[in-house]
């Protein structure tokens, strides 16, 4: 057995993945929520690339197109990147504490 045939020898090792891949970006999707609702504007549009990414790889193994899936979880990482990215570059404004 190669190494790069273990989905054909074990059925249940995409299964698995696939559930560890939405798992991840759901938790990645609520923390750039969460950040979002705290001040960083940014981060909704990662939210919104966390949703189109689940669409993405969720409904489109099995509803959608290949064309189409891949345009959803390609455009999905695309602004979750550029929403990180522009709250990096942008970021919220510079507040003074109350001790200074």
């Amino acid at each position: 057995m190669i190494g790069l045939d273990a989905a054909s020898q074990h059925p249940l090792l995409s299964t698995a993945a696939l559930i560890m891949l939405v798992y991840l970006t759901c938790l990645g999707g609520a923390l750039a929520a969460q950040l979002a609702w705290r001040g960083h504007s940014a981060y909704w549009l990662t939210a919104f690339g966390a949703l189109l990414f689940l669409v993405g790889t969720v409904w489109g193994r099995g509803y959608l197109s290949g064309g189409a899936t891949f345009a959803l979880a390609g455009g999905g990482v695309v602004a979750a990147i550029f929403g990180v990215a522009l709250d990096l570059i942008v970021g919220p404004p510079f507040r003074a504490t109350a001790t200074e």
